[in-house]
């Protein structure tokens, strides 16, 4: 990992925290595009993109839970309610 720039060490470093591999791309100040090159160039910083993602990937997870849309809410009642979940309160 030493071989690399300081581009290289910060899109690893990026992607190992569960950033996408366009916003790591943007914190290094290059294009998607860029770091797709260089993955396609060199098959060690290919194997150390791979990793990097990977440990990352429950980061990843959790941001996109974070973001749902139905995030704290309660899940759809079974068939025949109409998606509502099913209260009595007393009444029948």
């Amino acid at each position: 990992m030493s071989n690399y720039d300081w581009r290289h060490r910060l899109i690893l470093s990026k992607l190992t925290e569960g950033c996408l591999l366009r916003e790591a791309a943007a914190a290094a100040g290059v294009t998607r595009q860029a770091v797709l090159k260089w993955v396609n160039a060199s098959a060690e910083f290919r194997e150390a993109v791979a990793l990097a993602r990977e440990v990352g990937h429950a980061e990843r997870v959790y941001r996109a839970w974070l973001g749902h849309y139905r995030r704290g809410m309660r899940p759809p009642a079974g068939k025949g309610h109409g998606g509502k979940p099913r209260f009595s309160f007393g009444r029948r």
